[in-house]
């Protein structure tokens, strides 16, 4: 998978930090009207839901034409029931995987919104997971990791609130939740004959044979065009972290007008 040319517009605010000085990852989302990026990241979000050749031959069996197919099948639109609410976390989920992929290193599965059994649906367990192998040849090491990430968004907000939501979901995570999503994204990377990624996931199920770093991060992402140096309405210490937890913040301004924009593009 090609980065996407809107991950340009991902800007690190290395200074921001919470009430107490405690330090935050936080980026701004400085977008700009472009048209053929828009597009170009319209079509990175429509292969979450259908592959290229999946769609070829939804075609061929439905005898419908693309846009009309997949406005009524696949993705979420403003008028379906809770499609807002789809689109706006679907958004927010492949926004942040892309910048744990192309910014960070990770590998991250694209697996929670594909070929849903409906539009607005989305798959229980941890919102993302990503690994890094620390030997390029994936021989597994004990200090490979896996990162699990609770996501939450607030597109249409410029509350604070997303965080705090997102590191107090973070904190319910144990061995059980991220090891059923493990399982769930194996199986159906191995479905799609990605055997290698399947293989990789695999090493991350078992932890006691072959020991790993786990990462945990809350991700929120608010409508909010400017961040202060000192996020004052929250205390980094108050939100009792798990110990080596990270949270990180994306902003960025009008951002449930941009997904709404975006996702009209998903058409072909």
């Amino acid at each position: 998978m090609d980065a996407p040319r809107y991950i340009r517009w991902f800007v690190e605010e290395s200074s921001v930090t919470f009430k107490d000085g405690k330090p935050i990852t936080c980026y701004k989302l400085s977008y700009e009207l472009n048209d053929d990026i828009f597009d170009e990241w319209a079509l990175h979000i429509r292969r979450h839901y259908e592959a290229d050749d999946e769609l070829a031959e939804s075609i061929s069996a439905t005898e419908m034409d693309i846009e009309d197919y997949l406005r009524k099948y696949v993705i979420p639109q403003k008028t379906d029931p809770f499609g807002p609410t789809a689109r706006s976390n679907d958004f927010t989920e492949i926004m942040v995987s892309d910048l744990l992929q192309f910014v960070y290193g990770y590998t991250v599965p694209r697996c929670k919104q594909d070929n849903r059994s409906g539009k607005a649906n989305s798959e229980h367990g941890t919102d993302i997971l990503g690994y890094k192998y620390k030997n390029p040849v994936c021989k597994p090491q004990p200090d490979d990791e896996l990162v699990a990430v609770e996501v939450k968004a607030g597109l249409s907000s410029d509350s604070y609130e997303p965080i705090q939501k997102a590191v107090t979901d973070s904190k319910k995570y144990d061995a059980v939740r991220y090891a059923h999503t493990l399982n769930f994204y194996r199986k159906t990377l191995s479905r799609k004959g990605q055997k290698r990624q399947a293989d990789d996931i695999a090493r991350f199920q078992k932890k006691s044979e072959n020991n790993f770093i786990l990462t945990f991060i809350a991700a929120a992402i608010i409508s909010r065009e400017n961040i202060p140096q000192n996020i004052i309405n929250i205390k980094g210490a108050d939100l009792e972290l798990i110990s080596g937890a990270k949270v990180f913040l994306v902003h960025g301004k009008q951002l449930m007008a941009l997904a709404h924009e975006i996702y009209e593009r998903c058409i072909k």
